[in-house]
């Protein structure tokens, strides 16, 4: 039911009148995500009778964050409040009319059942979210619960699924390496599942723009862009530190639907792949097509994969397409003639003193939008996960003073060193024109 609440900003708004049973909001400081998730929850529990938790990090937050600055400000006269509990209850209404974009409905509480209640939680007490079946539950800064996947999936989500209940995650962003980022990364790519909004300061027309440009000079002053970039903008990473800082996900990632249309039919199979035991073997699948352009549509992404168990999922995924390169870590000499053995036509990717730095420089190239075709030379398939986490993750090492050195840091690069060997392999496709051959009549045989 699309909810029409007093004064709402665009972005609140829309996330209030989403009928999604799962929302993601990645919003930034001052947009007003606490006074948001408030109004939802008190309007759903005046719609449908039932207990709703409200979840900070800690329950100390809670009771800060709500209970002073919220619940007492934003309040109605049909709610009792438990200050030893963190609770709210409400009388049974009846009559009660609320404004929707559908029109007025009337509310009529059921008196032979328990009256609704929210309830102030903190995820650092997850014994204190027991044995209570939910309608709703809101997560508010879900990036900084240490543990906030597993209470989420062991106690929360069973306990909203007698009722069919919904659930609110809200953060700002706290690094790429955590539940919050791979919630966000889900949610944009699973719209049907999933709503998702991102919003910053800017979009909250209460909070004054002068204010906002001082806090964003302040943080610069003192070297903390980075940090105003996390908190106000609500951005995961620092692109100045990032190796790969050209990538974006709107411009480089396609749906999984859209990329199968786009992508060319003439073109090249190429295969390239990172070996790992402790660390994950990574094999890249990549579609080149007559122009020059990566399409790169599968991923095999892994740990403790066995070579017997790599060659079964490759060839699986190889399936009937001709693979015209395969090229593999350089160093690893025993893997590489293992797969000869089993009739892979594999190639050592280049290694030495510069290889990183150029492969980088080769892999960076793909990433400009080109003015003559407004596209840019690699795409990837929104399924290759993966992939699109390293390139979001994979960062150059910091020295003792804090600056950025143009050494990459050896970690979120098993898919990047893959595709760094098939870059430095210089793989663009010739397109071969069929020879021109003269025949002579009365043989057959060819002149030439």
């Amino acid at each position: 039911m699309a909810l029409l609440l007093p004064n709402p900003h665009p972005k609140q708004a829309e996330f209030l009148a989403d009928p999604h049973r799962y929302k993601v909001l990645n919003w930034g400081r001052r947009t007003g995500k606490s006074v948001a998730v408030w109004e939802k929850v008190v309007l759903e529990a005046m719609l449908r009778q039932g207990t709703y938790f409200i979840v900070a990090p800690t329950y100390k937050q809670a009771k800060s964050i709500y209970w002073r600055d919220i619940c007492k400000t934003y309040k109605g006269d049909f709610m009792t409040f438990n200050e030893q509990e963190l609770s709210i209850t409400f009388d049974h209404l009846t009559g009660v009319q609320i404004p929707t974009q559908e029109g007025v409905i009337t509310v009529s509480h059921d008196p032979n059942l328990p009256p609704s209640r929210i309830e102030l939680k903190g995820a650092d007490n997850p014994d204190s979210l027991r044995g209570v079946g939910l309608c709703g539950v809101v997560l508010d800064e879900y990036a900084f619960m240490s543990d906030g996947k597993y209470m989420f999936d062991t106690i929360l989500r069973p306990a909203l699924s007698d009722k069919n209940g919904w659930a609110v995650f809200i953060s700002t962003p706290n690094g790429v390496q955590n539940h919050f980022y791979d919630l966000v990364m889900n949610a944009r790519s699973d719209p049907e599942m999933y709503f998702f909004s991102h919003a910053t300061a800017k979009d909250n027309q209460f909070f004054p723009a002068e204010e906002f440009e001082q806090t964003r000079k302040e943080y610069e002053k003192e070297g903390k862009l980075d940090q105003f970039n996390q908190e106000w903008l609500a951005e995961f990473s620092n692109p100045s530190q990032l190796v790969y800082g050209g990538f974006s996900r709107d411009t480089h990632v396609l749906l999984d639907r859209d990329f199968d249309e786009q992508r060319p039919e003439q073109g090249t199979w190429n295969l390239a792949i990172d070996f790992g035991m402790t660390d994950p073997t990574a094999a890249c699948f990549v579609f080149i097509d007559y122009e020059g352009t990566w399409w790169v549509y599968d991923e095999i992404y892994k740990t403790d994969l066995h070579l017997d168990q790599l060659v079964y999922v490759l060839r699986d995924k190889m399936g009937d397409d001709h693979f015209t390169r395969i090229i593999g870590d350089g160093a690893a000499r025993f893997e590489l003639e293992s797969l000869r053995k089993r009739k892979f036509r594999i190639t050592g990717g280049k290694k030495g003193a510069d290889s990183i730095a150029n492969g980088i420089q080769e892999l960076r190239a793909l990433f400009p939008v080109r003015d003559a075709t407004g596209k840019p030379k690699i795409f990837i398939r929104s399924s290759c996960k993966n992939i699109i986490r390293e390139f979001e993750s994979y960062s150059f090492l910091r020295d003792s003073n804090g600056e950025i050195t143009n050494v990459p840091e050896d970690k979120h690069n098993h898919a990047m060193d893959a595709l760094r060997y098939l870059a430095l392999d210089k793989a663009k496709p010739v397109k071969r024109e069929k020879r021109k051959r003269d025949y002579d009549p009365d043989t057959g045989r060819a002149w030439n």
